[in-house]
């Protein structure tokens, strides 16, 4: 009877630290040796910006994200993303005689190289610890408008960056996975043309240090459908921006954002997703020449998107 009870012991202690496998489509999938991983997301984003000056900027556009990726080996991943805004028009809502003006184009694209150092495969959990560069390629411009007159800017943020990340997570049983995460993206200085109808107005950029933490859940009740749900709190760090003659600072203040996915692995190596995200960006102060200036936020945007591995 003793043995009997040792025997079953063993087995409960070994079923409750058995792996389970992770697969396409899983939170902590991690690309194996030779495999690609090709995603991309479209998304119609929403932006309004709120100052108490009489004016309430709206900026709509679509957004496509390009993800690839590529598995050196089971433990080191590395990926090349590339962002593109199109049909992004800024347009402030108080007003009927200023013409709209469009920041269109690409963002600064990323390298990213991804370790994992504990697979629960082998251990308890995954964990993995990344880093994210992001190369500014051309410079930052802020379009306007007075009137009829207008000028476009860019989608650029003028400044190169450089992300550090940590993640730890767990699929524990068919249906039910999740992962923390944490990181901090350094902004290097750099530099906005602000346009104007006559002269451009130069700012410079000072460095500044953002940190974040994220947890994500996922829910996986077939192997074809899954429901992701994530949160993440970002404490975004000042912003001072400088020209000859203004100086335009953003205290440092925290945002929130909840993202929800629907998944289908429509073949083994193909998911089809939709996407919805939603911020709750803070309120703060933007001090411009010492004073101070009331901005309200809002942002959201849903998609579609695909992601392929072969």
């Amino acid at each position: 009877m003793r043995k009997l009870f040792a025997v079953a012991a063993f087995l409960a202690v070994s079923s409750s630290h058995a792996a389970e496998e992770l697969k396409f489509g899983d939170v902590n999938y991690f690309l194996k040796q030779g495999q690609f991983n090709l995603s991309q997301d479209l998304s119609q984003t929403f932006y309004k910006e709120t100052p108490k000056t009489g004016s309430e900027l709206e900026t709509r556009g679509v957004l496509s994200e390009t993800r690839f990726g590529f598995g050196i080996t089971d433990r080191l991943n590395v990926y090349l993303g590339v962002d593109y805004a199109y049909d992004r028009e800024v347009e402030d809502l108080k007003t009927t005689t200023n013409a709209a003006f469009s920041q269109d184009g690409f963002a600064a694209p990323t390298l990213a190289a991804n370790y994992r150092l504990m697979s629960q495969n082998t251990d308890r959990y995954n964990v993995d610890f990344g880093a994210v560069a992001r190369i500014n390629l051309e410079d930052a411009e802020t379009g306007y408008s007075v009137g009829q007159d207008s000028a476009d800017g860019n989608f650029s943020t003028g400044r190169n960056g450089l992300e550090l990340n940590a993640r730890m997570g767990r699929k524990w049983n068919e249906a039910n996975e999740w992962q923390l995460a944490a990181g901090a993206t350094y902004h290097q200085d750099g530099e906005r043309v602000q346009k104007a109808s006559s002269n451009d107005e130069t700012y410079d950029i000072d460095s500044s240090l953002d940190t974040y933490l994220r947890a994500t859940y996922q829910y996986r009740p077939v192997n074809e459908f899954m429901i992701l749900m994530s949160a993440q709190a970002t404490r975004l760090g000042e912003v001072d921006q400088e020209s000859d003659s203004n100086r335009i600072v953003d205290p440092s203040h925290v945002d929130l954002d909840f993202v929800f996915r629907a998944k289908y692995l429509i073949t083994d190596t193909l998911i089809g997703s939709f996407r919805y995200d939603m911020a709750r960006n803070a309120r703060y102060d933007r001090e411009v020449n010492g004073s101070g200036i009331a901005l309200k936020r809002r942002q959201d945007f849903f998609g579609i998107g695909v992601d392929l591995l072969f």
